[in-house]
């Protein structure tokens, strides 16, 4: 049979969403029944994938107001794993941003770990998101699988829906274009199977520049926890250095063993407008 995307709108399908939690994290994390559905009745926007009857994934997000701007602030997105690695994440994406634009919204925000690159191609590379704020240990300390032994660095996704970029993306009329000449801010190299960060530069200036992280790092994690440290402190300064320049993450690239993010900085017009030609 089928998936399904579609809004959830009664509360007995609100009520789904604790187990469904459980299931794909840690139970005990779960957010409460009666805090979702105060969420869902005051603007909350939660979506479910169904096989069938049965809920397989969810997303859902709540209103966020920031520096006098109103914004879709997107939380959490999850299915269970068998019907994981089928593209579903973006289509579920493609309907918040349908059920955004309809409810009034022009951008969307979240937040996800710079170093997990399945995020990040998914997050810039096909939606179309933009990063210029990095968020230093945004959560804490977290124990579990993914977090553990490390600080929460975040990434502060900005998705302007109405956007030219982004229309291209849904579309899938966006080109990638050539980064060739541009310099890397981070030489790496291969030692034991796992990329090793050696030396960061803080001095560029060209319009375009490219910041290379492992393409596993979890793999790097479970290899050396000290070399994941590096990465994480390594990535850190230079994200912030660069954001604080007027650079902004646009795209990203995939390698056999990194991924480069793409910088640019350059004047983006009408960054925040319908308009928009970010490209």
């Amino acid at each position: 049979m089928a998936i399904t995307l579609r809004k959830l709108a009664e509360s007995s399908e609100i009520e789904r969403l604790e187990e469904m939690e459980g299931k794909i994290w840690d139970p005990s994390s779960a957010i409460p029944y009666h805090m979702t559905l105060t969420m869902q009745k005051f603007g909350g926007l939660f979506l479910g994938a169904f096989d069938g009857e049965e809920l397989i994934g969810f997303l859902y997000s709540f209103p966020g107001f920031t520096n006098g701007e109103s914004h879709l602030c997107s939380h959490m997105l999850g299915f269970l794993p068998e019907y994981r690695k089928q593209g579903l994440g973006v289509q579920m994406k493609w309907l918040q941003k349908d059920e955004a634009a309809a409810a009034g919204y022009s951008k969307i925000t979240w937040t996800y770990d710079p170093l997990e690159t399945v995020n990040g191609v998914l997050n810039i590379a096909k939606l179309g998101g933009i990063v210029r704020t990095y968020l230093p240990n945004c959560y804490g300390q977290l124990d579990d699988d993914f977090n553990r032994g490390l600080p929460t660095d975040r990434f502060l996704v900005e998705w302007f829906i109405g956007s030219n970029r982004v229309e291209s993306r849904q579309s899938g009329t966006s080109s990638t274009p050539s980064f060739q000449q541009a310099p890397d801010l981070l030489r790496f190299e291969i030692k034991d199977g796992i990329p090793h960060p050696i030396e960061i530069d803080l001095s560029r200036e060209e319009p375009i520049v490219l910041l290379p992280v492992p393409a596993f790092f979890q793999d790097v994690k479970r290899a050396d926890i000290s070399v994941a440290s590096l990465w994480r402190e390594m990535t850190r300064e230079l994200f912030t250095s660069y954001f604080a320049k007027g650079y902004v993450v646009t795209n990203i690239l995939r390698g056999p063993s990194t991924v480069r993010y793409v910088l640019e900085k350059q004047p983006f017009p009408d960054i925040l407008g319908a308009s928009s030609s970010l490209s």
